[in-house]
């Protein structure tokens, strides 16, 4: 069962990802890993770097909402629908707001299967502009 739920990950170097230039998508998951892990080697997965390029901060609802942008993306896996329906029913109130999520993932062009590995060296504002990412 687990096996449904992993992503593919890459082992990197966070000193490797902090010597990208300020602004790229590789410093900024540098330092977002160095945060959540403090780890010198580490792995980062797809969601991480989905967090930085949509999430507006770290709470459990944006997390939530996270996913439901990823559904409205294109992303229709059954992680991402678990995780829909586990938002749903822990926020129940939150309906407008990850309808909103839904919505500003359909209006972004399609980005969630990308090798994000390759884009490690773009500035992130860059990117988020490209892929109209809100």
């Amino acid at each position: 069962m687990n096996k449904l739920f992993q992503q593919k990950s890459v082992t990197v170097d966070i000193t490797e990802l902090i010597s990208y230039p300020s602004n790229s998508l590789g410093f900024h998951l540098g330092q977002y890993l160095f945060r959540k892990e403090f780890e010198p080697q580490t792995t980062f997965k797809k969601e991480d770097v989905y967090n930085l390029l949509i999430t507006k901060n770290t709470s459990v609802e944006e997390q939530f909402g996270m996913y439901f942008y990823l559904f409205g993306n294109g992303n229709k896996s059954f992680a991402t629908f678990y995780q829909m329906m586990v938002g749903l029913l822990d926020y129940p109130f939150h309906i407008k707001h990850f309808y909103q999520r839904y919505k500003d993932g359909r209006n972004a062009l399609r980005f969630y299967d990308l090798d994000h590995y390759k884009m490690l060296h773009l500035p992130i504002e860059k990117i988020k502009d490209t892929f109209l990412i809100q």
